[in-house]
């Protein structure tokens, strides 16, 4: 592995080309194409059908990962008879990585005309191309796309809006954002080769001159190699190139049990992987070769890996930009270049397992995934440490952590799986911890951790602190000492009832994740928290109330949810707290508690309340719980300007009537229950002024889901005319519920 980083490294630093030495032609050997009819019969339709969107010339990408068979599928279509006489010219051109239009406008002249082009002036060569394909209904592939730059695609297709109408264009990229740069059409996605038919590729390549006593001895280990490689057809021909002609058991399981890095130079498969790699900025070749660390298989999510990149200030800092919104660019530039593919569940990632064997390739020593079928002995050099807990016992795991003394630079301790860590084990951790001085990352959630020892806040330079789903009952006073935290995450931990006293010096922190928690106040001073962006609750108190909530208006970067309970407690006050948090996503205010019943009568005290946590008109979801004043809020402007699209009023006791939510342009769900003192429903609730005439949006117009449950008081509920009311005053409702304690009304 060593050697082949060393060769490829030494050809880029020589400037030569790290991609296939020979250039992509028209010309397919149809022998060694196997299976996918159904998209190749899906392609050939769309290539013959009209082009319904009207455009005289149509773009259809294929994108995939190196070696997914993008150029092989565009062959297929370019020497289907079929698509031939469809069309009256065709053309081909492979571009790869060096995106240059003179040369490639000369090898679309040289297909078209079979004739050698020695024109270097590209306003006579584009001149020559217009004169080839004017009136012509034509057929092009350009091969391998990298270029991303939209100024220099529009000068290449300059020529091509004189063919006639129903031409195409077939652009194969690894790129996604090539795919959406160049498109007309949907682009086409190729996903791995079924596992069957892979087979049948292995077959005709492994097996060509072989007998069948040769394919009844070596197919089962032939099958395993298939499915090592992961329906990647370019690596199935080659691996079955190198076993040609050996008839030996013990070479094929050494191809079988090999890493795919340790497999000759002169595999393309590699030098394809590490071309998309070389192509990549230098702030995502760091970002991909820290995802080595993940196993093979291993599901992950953007919000974890965004986590790890930003505690090992992998994340370049860019003006007007959180460094999470910076990590979801660099996520979705991987994607988009197939080192990312998405799960089926669509909410998780993965890599396939020749490119977590390039991630593995390019970290070198820095990263150690330890899956139990390896010995760690010299970790001395380990950064980043992984593990997962289902290969190992806890003898294997007590020789890990042994192991894992070596690695005094260690900034990584990342367990991949539920570990509730045995006892003699977790003890040993406990001890060791404050040793790992340069830990930047540290994950304990699940581990059997009643509590953190006072040194802790030896780990000067950690930045992120997972606690999640332990049994911790307390954090130590000095953790507020570690000033260099970002994220501090406890969700689950339902032993915790309160955060050390000091947290708010704590003022690099980001994220601190409390759901789930028992927590019954907030620690003071929080607003010191500047940068804090998530906060999923904050606990108000009898006895801190009137301190603790104004110190929300100075957390002016919350994003996400907030819930806001204990609110009964809060008394006098005097700003606004919530209007200018326009990153604020989903709210709840939450009256209820112990003190709901022996507080809520002073209806007057908290109808000032909710006036001063009128939120941000970005704000999309919104509930209110348990409060207890006789009228909502008036929050000015409000109603007529918000992008709230649900609103949730639940057991607001004393209300006695609803406020103006039909000039809510954007609501979509609207939940009421629990207004018993609601007696009347009528135009203001529609209108706000009661008045019809000087309304000129439509009432509800966004509203798809309407429910009223427990209203047992309500005996009114007025028709509404006027003028704006065509179709009704919910145009557009979807779903009525009134099946629970609503009772049944006289009608006119």
């Amino acid at each position: 592995m060593e050697r082949r980083r060393n060769v490829f490294e030494m050809e880029a630093s020589a400037g030569y080309r790290v991609s296939q030495t020979i250039a992509s032609t028209s010309l397919v050997e149809d022998s060694g194409v196997c299976g996918r009819d159904e998209e190749k019969e899906t392609l050939t339709k769309l290539l013959l059908s009209n082009d319904e969107s009207g455009d005289k010339m149509s773009v259809i990408p294929i994108v995939g990962m190196g070696g997914i068979g993008k150029t092989t599928r565009a062959q297929l279509l370019y020497n289907d008879v079929r698509v031939a006489q469809h069309f009256d010219i065709q053309a081909w051109a492979c571009v790869s990585e060096k995106f240059d239009v003179l040369l490639i406008s000369q090898q679309i002249y040289e297909s078209l005309t079979s004739d050698a082009c020695f024109i270097l002036n590209l306003n006579l060569l584009q001149s020559k191309l217009k004169d080839e394909l004017m009136g012509k209904k034509f057929f092009l592939v350009l091969d391998d796309i990298w270029n991303k730059n939209y100024t220099e695609w529009e000068v290449l297709r300059r020529p091509f809006q004189f063919g006639a109408q129903g031409s195409k264009i077939i652009v194969t990229t690894r790129n996604q954002y090539v795919a959406r740069m160049v498109c007309t059409l949907e682009a086409h996605c190729l996903m791995p080769m079924p596992e069957e038919d892979g087979w049948q590729l292995f077959e005709k390549h492994a097996f060509k001159n072989a007998g069948v006593g040769a394919r009844t001895h070596l197919g089962e280990i032939g099958r395993q190699i298939v499915r090592k490689c992961k329906g990647l057809p370019l690596a199935i021909k080659l691996l079955a190139g190198l076993l040609y002609s050996k008839l030996d058991v013990g070479e094929w399981e050494t191809i079988l049990n090999s890493d795919m890095w340790e497999l000759p130079l002169e595999c393309d498969i590699f030098r394809s992987l590490w071309l998309s790699y070389m192509y990549l900025p230098s702030q995502l070749k760091h970002c991909f070769a820290y995802c080595s660390i993940f196993p093979k298989n291993y599901m992950f999510e953007t919000s974890e890996v965004v986590y790890l990149w930003k505690a090992e200030d992998l994340l370049q800092p860019k003006q007007n930009k959180t460094a999470e919104e910076i990590g979801q660019d660099y996520f979705n530039d991987l994607i988009s270049m197939s080192f990312f593919q998405v799960s089926s569940s669509s909410y998780q990632y993965f890599m396939h397992d020749l490119i977590n064997d390039l991630a593995s390739f390019v970290s070198g020593e820095f990263c150690f995934r330890w899956e139990g079928n390896d010995s760690p002995n010299n970790l001395s050099k380990t950064r980043h440490f992984s593990y997962m807990e289902e290969y190992h016992d806890e003898a294997d795991s007590l020789e890990m952590f042994e192991a894992l003394q070596q690695a005094k630079c260690l900034h990584t301790f990342l367990p991949l799986v539920p570990s509730y860590l045995w006892g003699q084990l977790c003890k040993r951790l406990y001890k060791a911890l404050p040793k790992f001085q340069c830990l930047r990352m540290l994950k304990l959630s699940r581990y059997d951790i009643k509590e953190l020892p006072d040194s802790i806040n030896n780990l000067k330079h950690l930045k992120h602190l997972d606690l999640s789903w332990t049994p911790i009952r307390k954090l130590p006073d000095t953790i507020c000492t570690m000033y260099n935290l970002q994220a501090l995450l406890l969700s689950h931990c339902r032993g915790l009832t309160e955060l050390p006293a000091n947290l708010g010096r704590l003022i690099n922190l980001s994220h601190l994740d409390i759901t789930e928690t028992k927590l019954k106040k907030m620690p003071p001073q929080m607003g010191k928290l500047k940068d804090l962006q998530m906060l999923p609750k904050f606990v108000l108190d009898k006895q801190t109330a009137g301190d603790n909530l104004p110190e929300l208006k100075k957390l002016e970067n919350l994003h996400g949810s907030l819930r806001i309970s204990g609110l009964v407690h809060s008394r006098g006050l005097e700003a606004y707290i919530l209007r200018d948090k326009k990153f604020l996503k989903e709210l709840e205010l939450d009256w209820r508690g112990k003190a709901w019943s022996e507080e809520g009568n002073n209806t007057v005290e908290q109808r000032k309340v909710i006036e001063k946590l009128q939120p941000h008109l970005n704000l999309e979801r919104l509930a209110i719980k348990g409060y207890g004043g006789k009228m909502f809020p008036g929050w000015s402007e409000y109603y007529s300007s918000s992008a709230l699209v649900y609103l949730k009023l639940e057991y607001c006791a004393n209300c006695i009537c609803l406020p103006p939510l039909g000039q809510l342009p954007s609501l979509r769900e609207l939940h009421i229950e629990g207004l018993n003192e609601v007696v009347s429903i009528s135009s203001e609730f529609y209108y706000g002024d009661g008045d019809t005439t000087t309304c000129a949006n439509k009432t509800f117009r966004s509203l798809w889901s309407l429910e009223f449950n427990s209203m047992s008081g309500l005996k009114e509920w007025a028709y509404v005319g006027g003028d704006n009311n065509e179709g009704g005053i919910f145009p557009n409702l979807v779903e009525l519920d009134l099946s629970y304690g609503v009772p049944i009304l006289p009608g006119d």
